[in-house]
């Protein structure tokens, strides 16, 4: 896949999972099959599979270089993870690295990761198995997260108040990144002096306390990187339905629509943290109702 060119600003889309299978019932558990088969035309087969009932997923980073620095957004699941069994996050093994390689990229060559979030799914290259010790898979880089989700889970870890293959991940993929030092609490401020004048700490509050998206601006171009504001385009005309992972319902829905009125019909590239390949487009106006066009 070609990289996305935003004025000086490149980035490329790493995959790990380009079709993970999420069951409805899982993934929307107050939302039903019949609503989502009202929105068949479009979201068959590509985004939903009705014999099966599973929302249709990818799993995936963003490599994001400019002439200064490179720049990880997101980690993905990670290989060789014990997580109870949970798909599709128990035990992978994918070329992750190798794909990173091939894009020009060695783990030495990161110099921030950025970590929208610390739930399984967005941490998990963070670190790798080495000698029987979990380290980190980027040596030099500085592993950046907000305040308020380092907080988040700093109790939620401590009190066994998450999940427990949420915790594993915290367990083997933060905390030995805080062990040796790499890891860095930011605040949404710290966009411009930590990463460059193009790029902006976005807060995108309610999947998490302190789930947080990046704004790149490069010249006249803009892109959003919105992580898991949103799983579906099915929210793009459903705010109000949210994910099992949504911490706060109001407050998730309340981002989505702050999404939809800022970048609907605006020139802002919405680069999205699940939506199947190409995973990067805008939104349209189409009817008088949003609707996400690929790019």
């Amino acid at each position: 896949m070609a990289p996305h060119v935003l004025n000086a600003v490149t980035i490329d889309i790493l995959v790990e999972q380009p079709r993970a299978e999420f069951g409805l019932e899982w993934l929307f558990p107050k939302n039903t099959f019949e609503q989502f088969m009202e929105q068949r035309d479009w979201m068959v087969p590509r985004f939903f599979d009705p014999e099966k009932r599973k929302v249709l997923l990818s799993i995936h980073s963003y490599v994001i270089r400019t002439k200064h620095h490179t720049i990880l957004f997101d980690t993905c699941c990670g290989n060789h993870k014990e997580r109870g069994g949970v798909y599709p996050f128990h035990m992978i093994d994918t070329p992750y690295l190798e794909n990173l390689a091939a894009m020009g990229c060695g783990p030495e060559d990161i110099d921030y990761v950025m970590c929208s979030h610390l739930h399984v799914d967005h941490i998990g290259w963070n670190t790798r198995l080495k000698d029987g010790k979990w380290v980190p898979t980027f040596p030099k880089a500085k592993y950046l997260v907000s305040r308020d989700e380092a907080a988040y889970w700093e109790v939620a870890v401590r009190n066994k108040t998450e999940v427990p293959f949420g915790i594993a991940a915290y367990q083997d993929s933060v905390a030995p990144v805080i062990a040796v030092g790499q890891f860095v609490v930011v605040d949404a401020k710290d966009g411009a002096a930590l990463l460059g004048d193009e790029f902006q700490f976005y807060p995108l509050a309610g999947h998490t306390p302190g789930h947080t998206g990046l704004l790149v601006e490069s010249g006249k171009a803009r892109a959003l990187l919105t992580a898991d504001a949103l799983h579906s385009p099915i929210q793009f005309l459903h705010p109000e339905w949210s994910t099992s992972g949504d911490r706060d319902r109001k407050v998730a829905e309340a981002t989505r629509r702050h999404i939809i009125e800022t970048c609907t019909d605006s020139d802002i590239v919405l680069m999205t943290g699940h939506f199947p390949a190409p995973s990067v487009g805008r939104l349209v106006s189409a009817g008088g109702v949003p609707a996400f066009r690929f790019v």
